[in-house]
């Protein structure tokens, strides 16, 4: 890892507790981290940049990265099924966009979370803003954002023709798990054609005492295609890509993938005019997704219990802005769009008769202007903007069909009640965001950040008419229903941090409050009828989604020392608490207390790592979500690699070193009956794995 320019902190004493714990207490897996993290803020001296090998990654899931980035984790509902976590928000709160443009979703359980779409062997760099991010990064950041970025090669400096690119394979122990990828260019210092491809699949996850998870084999693969230009003044990059997976299980959730279908067109342009510099995208997605409750875990036992839920979504999105110096910085004017559509129909393979509209053509279309200024005054970095942000929503009518008795009864009284709602909607605000830092002494940075953000409901949210659990992902086994009333959250937040660096050590500790008015959680329904279908369903009353108040705060770090020319101590520590203001209630699926720390040794070709992540208990947990209390834990990690040639590295390790059976605070509960592991139990970490890997450029 290498700190740019940057900041950073902490206390000889400090250090030498946590190598003392890194060498006396296991911790957890997932050790990875693409060719470059960064975590940005106002100043360079904020960034933070992980290289490795895209073959030393022993991860399927790209979203893992999260849990290497201060302040960030991931919630897991399946193997390629992670959603962000950025300072306790979660899901549609935190904003990602891939290659500059928003991203997707087509599943209403988002089965395919945004970085399903970025397999880690093709991944060029996973970039998140700390703190409040600027209102430019993406229209809606409540959560933060995040932008991964896919390596589709460099242009050279000669106007002869070259060939470059790479091969990595690895291969996973614990679930006979194998990732590969190709990726090759074509340019020359004008023109560059890319093309990736990667392939990854495994079987079952086992855990201690050999164990298996029912439901978490994937199979999964991305195919892409692109086009570069630049001269002087201008650049263009036209790509083209598919996501295909399939057989993929979701154990969390009520229904595994059958298939995800995903095509992606975009690009992106630059040119400067001047003293101007003008830059926008153009994207379209769309999504054909299948998923069932029969084909990858125990069937129901009555054929009129088999389900299967087929969706379709796209987008259109765009953005245009232009950037000249002024005073003495620089001001940005810019807009932007994405309009999306999603519907989603359920039916039984069994009944023909048998047909849900889960969803029918749930509109949301976002429309933005913003200005940002950023530049210097005195001694202060400032960066600082407005955003106004119209959100429209709109669906087509819903009903059922194939439905008896009281259950048919009760659903077309939904059905009737939904449709004669107001379901044309619109929202209109305004996001403020002011971030400063100046240097206190030559080894320390001030940052300070203030900001005012907003989200308009989801699909979900609004046009979730029948109590189901179509939630975006938040597997905590309940049936929830919609709300047409729902207002814009609103969230206030204020950051106050330090960078820190001397010769041999450094730290970026960030203090956060954030202040949230018409959070929008699930509370006990007062609908009768949706109560009552609910409980035919499930046994358990239906939870609607509502307005409340909230609060989160709590503080993280990036750290490192270096012990010699050769060793160095690099971590991360993270502390969030999320809480209603309404009532005394603490929010559903928050990160508890973690910290990892590596203790890495590199010379010349070789490069060992020791690493320990500790989790502490969390029992903080939402009685609403009936949310269970997870104890601490810890787990020991081992990797290497070596570069045998200039272009010839090899790598292996050993995640969970000593086979630990732990429950991962932010993993759902298992909903499958063909695993080891009992219904309705949290779904445990992995255990041991041992992996190996191979990459190779030219």
């Amino acid at each position: 890892m290498t700190q740019e320019n940057g900041p950073v902190k902490r206390d000889i004493p400090v250090i030498a507790t946590l190598l003392l714990s890194t060498l006396t207490a296991p911790t957890l897996a997932d050790h990875a981290t693409p060719e470059e993290i960064e975590v940005t803020g106002v100043q360079p001296t904020t960034r933070l940049t992980l290289d490795t090998e895209p073959g030393e990654l022993p991860l399927v899931d790209t979203s893992a990265l999260l849990k290497r980035v201060p302040g960030a984790n991931v919630n897991s509902n399946g193997p390629v099924t992670g959603i962000a976590q950025y300072r306790g928000l979660y899901g549609d709160r935190v904003s990602i966009h891939i290659d500059h443009a928003p991203t997707l979703t087509g599943g209403p359980n988002a089965m395919d979370a945004p970085l399903t779409y970025t397999p880690p062997l093709l991944l060029k760099s996973l970039n998140v803003d700390r703190g409040i991010a600027p209102v430019s990064a993406a229209q809606e950041s409540i959560g933060g954002h995040i932008t991964a970025i896919l390596d589709r090669g460099e242009f050279n400096d000669s106007d002869d023709f070259n060939v470059s690119g790479s091969i990595a394979s690895r291969f996973n122990g614990n679930s006979d798990g194998s990732n590969t990828a190709l990726k090759s260019t074509l340019a020359n210092n004008r023109h560059k054609l890319s093309a990736m491809f990667s392939h990854d699949e495994g079987n079952e996850t086992r855990v201690g005492d050999d164990d298996k998870i029912g439901g978490s084999q994937y199979r999964r693969g991305r195919y892409d295609l692109s086009y570069g230009w630049r001269n002087d003044n201008s650049s263009i990059e036209i790509y083209t890509g598919e996501l295909d997976t399939r057989d993929t299980g979701t154990p969390a959730l009520p229904m595994d993938i059958n298939y995800i279908d995903g095509d992606t067109v975009g690009t992106n342009v630059s040119t400067t005019l001047g003293e101007i510099v003008i830059s926008g995208h153009l994207s379209y997605n769309h999504v054909d997704h299948l998923m069932d409750n029969f084909s990858q875990r125990e069937a129901p036992a009555s054929p009129m219990s088999y389900r299967a839920n087929k969706a379709t979504a796209h987008n259109t999105a765009w953005s245009l802005q232009a950037r000249w110096p002024m005073v003495s910085g620089f001001l940005t004017l810019g807009s932007d769009g994405n309009e999306t559509a999603h519907t989603a129909t359920i039916s039984n393979p069994h009944n023909a008769m048998f047909e849900v509209a889960n969803f029918n053509d749930a509109e949301r279309d976002t429309y933005g202007i913003f200005t940002e200024w950023e530049g210097d005054i005195d001694e202060w970095h400032v960066q600082t903007g407005a955003r106004v942000n119209r959100v429209k929503m709109d669906s087509e009518s819903v009903g059922a069909s194939g439905l008896t008795g009281m259950m048919a009864m009760n659903a077309n009284m939904l059905a009737t009640a939904f449709n004669n709602g107001n379901l044309d909607e619109d929202f209109t605000y305004l996001d403020l965001a002011l971030n400063l830092s100046r240097p206190l002494t030559e080894t320390t940075t001030l940052n300070l950040g203030l900001g005012r953000k907003n989200r308009a409901p989801s699909y979900q949210e609004r046009y979730l008419w029948l109590p189901l659990a179509a939630t975006g992902g938040l597997a905590d086994g309940r049936n929830y229903i919609g709300n047409l009333d729902l207002d814009e959250e609103t969230a206030h937040e204020v950051t106050v941090g330090i960078d820190w660096q001397t010769g041999k050590a450094w730290a970026t500790p960030q203090l956060f409050y954030r202040r949230i008015d018409d959070y929008i959680q699930g509370v006990p329904s007062d609908n009768a009828t949706a109560n009552m279908l609910s409980t035919m369903m499930s046994g358990e009353t239906a939870l609607m989604f509502d307005n409340v108040d909230a609060k989160m705060y709590g503080a993280d770090m990036g750290y490192g020392y270096l012990i010699s020319s050769a060793l160095r101590l690099e971590g991360n520590l993270s502390y969030v608490r999320g809480k209603r203001r309404d009532e005394d209630e603490d929010l559903y699926r928050v990160a508890p207390l973690n910290n990892r720390l590596s203790l890495i040794y590199e010379q010349r070709a070789l490069m060992l790592a020791l690493e320990s992540v500790l989790y502490a208990s969390q029992n903080k947990v939402s009685d609403f979500n009936q949310e269970e209390q997870t104890s601490g834990y810890g787990i020991l990690n081992l990797s290497g690699s070596y570069r045998l040639t200039q272009q010839l590295t090899l790598s292996g390790g050993v995640e969970n070193l000593f086979d630990n059976r732990y429950e991962d605070h932010l993993a759902g509960y298992n909903r499958n009956g063909d695993s080891d592991i009992a219904l309705g139990e949290r779904l445990p970490g992995a255990g041991r794995n041992i992996y190996l890997a191979a990459t190779l450029h030219w």
